[in-house]
């Protein structure tokens, strides 16, 4: 009896997967219509139906159906083949990719956005070049900024801190062209750039704390000199090759939280970086559990994070005031020693 039923289940369920399968594929390449093919607006409608007949016909046009699955199969093969460029004028927040260059000890880094804010859109677009001493690197910050009370996502950025008390921003962002929004599912469909930001953090950071009120928290993450020199060059190397082979933001595979993560595992050769990419709201707790965020002695993440908290710019504390309260924290009392 369990044969028989066997008989009967397996293909039954072969062929709901086969048509949860056809269904998520159609689906997606109606995405590829829209966002990726001329006149697509108009043109995804004609797919939809076209894939609707060839769903209902099955049975008794099966050779529709088979043709349905080459449809997706051929916007697959176009979607790939589109290339990313620099070559479109872009919004003036992400006009400009930046470029590090290592001359022995010296780093020098062109292009570090220095915004001068009046509010989020009124601003004066600035770019400066930046010099730095490799073996003055000392510190690495993560920062997760949380936007509309959001609590699962975060825009998560990091800030290299040098001894002579100079700070790097970085972040990984959409590079939009003009006109463009961003979107969560226009960024499934190549519609933006991926660029690494460098910038002041008075710039970056203060831009979300004092500008967007956005909620933010700064940790600092458990590292030792070698390994950051190591993170900050792999960043490096990364940032210099978009110039010649541009890449495309992708909501899922390339976002802010995935390409550090990438990052560290790729140019630290160690595995620990596990950081939630999507839903990466929660980051920072699994950054505290897997032993990545320095902390005080017996402080719970909750306690952490507490202490962490930037604030959102209500208090009237520019972004210097907020940093130095953040720094007394750490000199006031004694964090866990780093742990290679």
């Amino acid at each position: 009896m369990h044969l028989t039923f066997l008989r009967r289940a397996c293909p039954a369920a072969a062929r709901i997967l086969m048509t949860a399968a056809w269904f998520c594929f159609s689906v997606w390449a109606a995405g590829v219509v829209f966002y990726n093919v001329w006149g697509g607006a108009v043109l995804v409608w004609l797919y939809v139906a076209a894939m609707a007949c060839a769903f209902a016909l099955r049975g008794k046009r099966p050779v529709l159906w088979r043709a349905s699955w080459g449809v997706p199969a051929l916007l697959l093969a176009y979607y790939l083949c589109i290339p990313a460029t620099n070559d479109k004028e872009w919004q003036p927040s992400w006009s400009r990719l930046p470029s590090v260059e290592i001359n022995g000890n010296e780093i020098v880094v062109k292009d570090v956005r220095s915004f001068i804010y009046r509010t989020e859109r009124d601003f004066d677009a600035r770019y400066v070049t930046r010099r730095f001493d490799l073996d003055k690197l000392a510190t690495l910050d993560f920062a997760v900024s949380h936007w509309d009370g959001m609590e699962f996502v975060a825009h998560t950025m990091l800030s290299f801190g040098f001894e002579d008390g100079k700070h790097l921003a970085l972040s990984v962002e959409t590079r939009l062209p003009e006109g463009v929004e961003q979107g969560t599912v226009p960024g499934l469909y190549k519609q933006f750039n991926v660029i690494y930001i460098l910038a002041d953090e008075e710039d970056l950071f203060a831009l979300r704390t004092n500008y967007r009120k956005e909620d933010m928290y700064l940790y600092r993450i458990n590292i030792g000199r070698e390994s950051l020199k190591k993170a900050f060059l792999g960043f490096a190397e990364k940032i210099n090759s978009l110039h010649e082979r541009p890449r495309y933001y992708h909501t899922v595979t390339a976002n802010c939280t995935t390409e550090l993560v990438d990052t560290f595992k790729s140019y630290l050769g160690v595995r620990r970086w596990q950081w939630t990419p999507v839903f990466n709201g929660m980051c920072d707790q699994n950054a505290y559990d897997r032993g990545e965020l320095l902390h005080l002695p017996g402080e719970s993440f909750r306690e952490l994070k507490k202490r962490s908290f930037l604030g959102h710019g209500g208090n009237g504390e520019d972004w210097p005031a907020l940093r130095r309260r953040w720094e007394e924290g750490w000199r006031t009392f004694a964090s866990t020693p780093v742990k290679e």
